[in-house]
């Protein structure tokens, strides 16, 4: 009986945890959008021709390294499939 609380409590404030976002590097950025580094800092980038203002801007991590929140990620890629149809 004590396992059964022992574990109800742990379920219970593991749902009451927050939710962290996942970060992904550069890498799985061009993986899961099939672009290339180049084309995903021109579609950052105001002054390239490739300029997209709906793609996701990466965050300053530390001195040298940025990652890309997942689900913002996911939300423009689900934004380019659903433009499709338009």
């Amino acid at each position: 009986m004590e396992n059964f609380n022992a574990n109800t409590q742990q379920n219970t404030s593991m749902q009451s945890m927050p939710q962290i976002p996942r970060m992904l590097p550069l890498k799985q950025v061009i993986h899961y959008t099939g672009l290339s580094s180049t084309t995903i800092y021109d579609m950052l980038d105001k002054k390239s021709n490739r300029y997209d203002p709906t793609f996701p801007i990466q965050v300053k991590l530390s001195k040298g390294r940025v990652a890309w929140v997942e689900s913002e990620v996911s939300g423009w890629i689900e934004g380019k499939i659903a433009a499709r149809f338009h």
